[in-house]
């Protein structure tokens, strides 16, 4: 599914569909799922988290499923201004309560316009595993943490490369400590997002489908070996 697309609906149905509350409930609600089916895929289908051990990967895939959501909705919202629509957030309030719309609308400022920048602090953020902690049914000792490691290092040079290369010395350290602080910013909503029963039911799913996607994806790889 495109986020984007679903976002232009929530747009152009704004105005037209305020007097019908129940048909611009149900557009947000396919949007939110679109912002939960692309972390999905994005999980599925990357190679970093391929190569992990199985268990360091089940690991990464509990905290990056949830700080993916986090940190994608966040952006979005941003990028296509849906804080200006008020039924939209009438719908999100209903949903998930004050307290996370408020964390948004303090970490919305730093959110970098540089769509490339976001896509690298995605990936940089899935790696991060500072939430895995809160999962109780879940070791939180990496068998590896070096391969998280290199991976994390590979996306903040990259990062900072593209940052140099862009904006020059000076403005690429105001973007990165800008990427730093979205980042912090993230973790406090992720966090908090712990105590939403529907957005931890929805991070489980993808939690879930992924992993049943990635065996499945080893299972196809050892025979192919093997034949």
């Amino acid at each position: 599914p495109q986020i984007l697309p679903f976002s232009q609906r929530l747009i152009d149905a704004h105005d037209d569909l305020k007097s019908n509350y129940v048909i611009y409930k149900g557009l947000v609600e396919e949007f939110l799922v679109s912002i939960y089916k692309t972390v999905e895929q994005y999980l599925c289908f990357n190679d970093d988290l391929r190569k992990l051990s199985s268990n360091d990967r089940s690991i990464i895939l509990r905290s990056a499923a949830d700080n993916l959501c986090c940190m994608s909705g966040a952006f979005i919202m941003q990028h296509c201004h849906l804080y200006d629509l008020d039924a939209y957030l009438k719908v999100i309030n209903e949903k998930f309560g004050k307290s996370p719309m408020n964390i948004h609308f303090w970490a919305r400022k730093f959110v970098d316009p540089d769509i490339v920048l976001v896509k690298l602090s995605l990936s940089l953020f899935a790696f991060s595993e500072n939430t895995c902690c809160y999962y109780s049914n879940t070791s939180d000792n990496l068998t590896n943490p070096i391969d998280i490691l290199e991976i994390q290092n590979k996306y903040v040079e990259v990062t900072w490369k593209y940052l140099l290369y862009k904006y020059g010395y000076y403005n690429a350290m105001k973007r990165f400590l800008n990427i730093a602080l979205w980042l912090a910013s993230m973790n406090i909503l992720a966090v908090h997002a712990q105590s939403l029963p529907v957005h931890v039911h929805n991070v489980n799913s993808i939690i879930e489908q992924t992993e049943l996607t990635l065996i499945l994806d080893d299972v196809d790889q050892i025979i192919e070996i093997n034949q």
